[in-house]
């Protein structure tokens, strides 16, 4: 069964949400090769949020080193992040 880790953060500052959000957009689909989908939110001038999709949750747990390294180095420009993980009940793509 799919399983999914979505991120929420909040940022220091609209700049490095910017800043953030454009490195992950450059740099998440060669980070997160296993990932099915990958979504980027921007949910407000200093907040965002990020779903990864995953085949299913061992695949989602070979990639904890990659999102762990990502945080880390986004460690001085957020204030907040939360990790949420789960299976995924309902996908539909049309």
């Amino acid at each position: 069964m799919s399983y999914c880790r979505t991120t929420i953060v909040e940022y220091n500052s609209e700049i490095d949400a910017d800043e953030a959000q454009a490195d992950y957009v450059k740099k998440a689909a060669s980070e997160f090769l296993e990932a099915e989908i990958l979504l980027a939110i921007r949910t407000g001038p200093t907040s965002g949020v990020a779903v990864s999709v995953y085949p299913d949750e061992e695949t989602s747990d070979k990639t904890m080193a990659a999102r762990n390294a990502r945080m880390g180095k986004m460690k001085d420009v957020t204030k907040n992040h939360e990790l949420h993980e789960g299976e995924v009940a309902l996908s539909i793509v049309r």
